[in-house]
């Protein structure tokens, strides 16, 4: 049975890789929740803090303590520019200036970076990080990893949390961040990422649907260096042509 199983997962997956792109169910594969493996990261709350350094060219927007003596900062350049946000870690000195240690991918045209952190009892593993995009709803998620004094860029997750609200005496949908809702595993560069929760809003599932709503555990994203691959159903989903 288990010979057979690998032997279908095989074919399938050879199916989607030759089609250019193909649904997990046009592959034949059942609508069934890829297995979290490898090494639990844990989300580490991080409060918000006031800033404690002063920066002649940066407009810091949130604060965050790793602990170590470090600091991680939300901030812009005081010039606007197109780059807008970005993540910055730095360590305050004696006269409140900042030593900026490294910093991350810019946020464009984002007016919310709102990162989550994970961490794993691995400490020098370091931090998983997702930042959260947007302006008054969210984008979506940029997801870096940060290890030995710099942010690596693990790509982009495209979804959101689906919320109702009432705006303007209407009750409407609203895309919220999902970040305090994912799962972590993994380490050295590679991470599964996975959501908990009913369901999901993936934005474009790259076979020509937008918008489209999910159960939270069909969706996964195989992140490395540059890359969140998405899965779905443990399938990886490429661009149709």
């Amino acid at each position: 049975m288990r010979t057979s199983g690998l032997l279908g997962a095989a074919v399938a997956a050879l199916l989607v890789s030759c089609s250019g792109g193909t649904t997990p169910e046009a592959a034949g594969f059942p609508q069934t929740p890829i297995a979290d493996t490898g090494v639990v990261w844990q989300r580490v709350e991080l409060r918000g803090l006031d800033d404690n350094v002063k920066h002649d060219t940066l407009l810091i927007q949130t604060t965050f303590d790793l602990g170590d003596g470090r600091f991680v900062m939300v901030a812009s350049n005081v010039e606007e520019s197109r780059d807008g946000l970005r993540l910055y870690l730095y360590q305050p000195q004696a006269d409140s200036s900042a030593r900026v240690l490294a910093s991350s991918k810019p946020g464009y045209d984002s007016s919310t970076m709102l990162p989550t952190f994970f961490q794993c009892a691995d400490t020098s593993q370091g931090w998983v990080i997702l930042a959260n995009m947007g302006e008054r709803e969210s984008w979506g998620q940029e997801a870096f990893w940060l290890k030995d004094g710099r942010f690596i860029s693990l790509g982009w997750l495209n979804v959101a949390q689906r919320d109702w609200k009432t705006v303007d005496d209407s009750l409407q949908q609203w895309r919220t961040n999902i970040a305090p809702r994912a799962t972590v595993h993994g380490g050295n560069g590679a991470f599964l990422i996975g959501f908990s929760g009913d369901s999901l809003q993936l934005y474009d599932d790259l076979q020509g649907h937008l918008e489209v709503t999910l159960p939270s555990n069909r969706l996964r994203y195989r992140c490395t260096e540059g890359q969140a691959e998405l899965l779905i159903d443990g399938v990886p989903v490429r661009a149709a042509i």
